[in-house]
């Protein structure tokens, strides 16, 4: 977040300019040009459609600044006896859908030629302002909307981007590659737990097939809070072999009551066979969840991609930092044409 702060605090504004323009053009009724804020927002829809919303986590510089404020705000809170305020998550559900208004309205000021007049009093132009170094154009109302919006970052983790980001809007409705969602096996979560919802800080549960996934900002705090390795973005199966089977066999011998397995040996004709094995691993697995212990992250039985190691954000971040380079939004970094000319090119 810090480099990209740094490097590229303009990549949020640059890419919705890339929407204002088409909503102003067809307002217009004017043809679309490759211009560079329609180049920026089609590379950070292309990054987004492979690696999720990466963008919104780590690299927007607004939602930095938000995760910034509330860490620094509620660390202080934690050391003296204040309670802290907060808004409702169900009170934040209902305001999510403020963001389609926000961006709804936007398009429609832009088609009607009117986003020019209104554009000043935006807080999101107030923050480009500060990060720029020019305040020129921008309405004392910018600055006013800017501190109401800071107050809700405090309130709430990610207020901005929940409630108001108009460029979230856009990211929700992107459809994401399976292999970038992350997810979670259901039917192996421990009862009551709900970790991965209360890490999340968007409040969503990792449930790849519902309709609030676009949520996601890929911050990989669901994972980290899983205590049962049961949230990844790739969980395939390997098939156990004989000494794995063994083994949960004994673990299901143990646990099982002798009532039950009498039962079981009365149900089926001998206690070696396939019924009975199933039935036996079933009290395994029960018996190790009641235990706590993680059931998927065996890499015997499971090869995992968890999504929040170092290794991998970095990969993320190095490939969105090269593009934001490569199309001319990195801030203190030579450009890529300039890189190009400076290259002996045999030809």
């Amino acid at each position: 977040q810090v480099m990209f702060f740094v490097l590229a605090p303009g990549l949020f504004a640059a890419a919705f300019n890339g929407v204002k323009y088409f909503f102003t053009q067809i307002g217009a009724l004017q043809a679309f040009e490759p211009t560079s804020f329609v180049i920026v927002l089609g590379a950070l829809l292309a990054f987004t459609l492979v690696f999720g919303r990466f963008f919104c986590g780590y690299a927007c510089a607004f939602g930095a600044l938000g995760d910034w404020m509330y860490a620094v705000v509620h660390g202080v809170l934690s050391k003296t006896p204040l309670r802290r305020a907060c808004i409702p998550e169900p009170a934040m559900k209902v305001l999510s859908l403020v963001k389609y208004a926000v961006a709804a309205a936007i398009g429609l000021a832009c088609v009607a030629g009117a986003w020019a007049d209104v554009s000043g009093y935006s807080p999101w132009v107030a923050f480009a302002g500060f990060t720029s170094g020019s305040l020129d154009g921008i309405r004392k109302g910018a600055f006013v909307l800017l501190g109401l919006c800071l107050v809700g970052m405090v309130l709430s983790e990610r207020f901005f981007c929940r409630v108001l980001c108009p460029m979230g809007a856009v990211f929700a409705l992107m459809p994401v590659l399976g292999c970038s969602s992350f997810t979670r096996t259901r039917a192996h979560c421990a009862r009551r737990c709900g970790k991965c919802h209360d890490a999340c800080p968007v409040g969503l549960w990792p449930d790849a097939d519902t309709l609030s996934h676009g949520e996601c900002i890929a911050c990989g705090r669901c994972v980290d809070a899983c205590p049962l390795s049961n949230v990844n973005l790739v969980a395939l199966p390997k098939p156990a072999g004989r000494a794995e089977l063994d083994t949960a066999l004994e673990k299901a011998n143990a646990a099982a009551s002798e009532q039950a397995r009498a039962a079981l040996v009365a149900a089926t004709d001998e206690a070696s066979s396939p019924a009975y094995e199933a039935v036996a691993r079933k009290h395994a697995l029960k018996e190790i969840l009641a235990k706590g212990t993680p059931v998927r992250k065996t890499r015997k039985t499971w090869h995992l991609l968890r999504g929040s190691s170092v290794a991998l954000t970095l990969v993320k971040a190095a490939a969105l930092l090269a593009l934001c380079w490569a199309v001319g939004v990195t801030r203190y970094l030579p450009s890529f044409n300039e890189v190009m000319a400076y290259i002996p090119w045999p030809f």
